[in-house]
């Protein structure tokens, strides 16, 4: 799990009605999982990968450049339920619930 994950999940927090129930999931859920950084090499691949699909046409918002960068870099999958963003992204394992 890296920082822009935290960052969407706590947007998500944010705008809940359910505010404090949703946020006590969320800092349960990120105190079981290893935090991963988003270092040189992480951004570096983001950005590569982020200009390789604004190029495409198909455009990927930056955080989950980051996010996939993250993964590659340190030989994890991504899980989400929206394959689609991260379609296309060389090296990248995608997992989906």
């Amino acid at each position: 799990m890296g920082a822009p994950s935290v960052f969407e999940l706590y947007v998500g927090v944010g705008l809940s009605s359910r505010s404090p129930e949703e946020k006590r999931k969320v800092e349960e859920a990120l105190d079981s999982l290893v935090q991963l950084p988003l270092d040189q090499d992480s951004a570096r691949r983001a950005g590569i990968n982020y200009a390789q699909k604004s190029r495409e046409g198909r455009k990927i918002d930056p955080e989950d450049a980051m996010i996939a960068g993250i993964a590659v870099e340190n030989g994890q999958a991504v899980l989400t339920r929206n394959r689609r963003d991260f379609a296309g992204i060389p090296d990248l394992k995608v997992e989906t619930y």
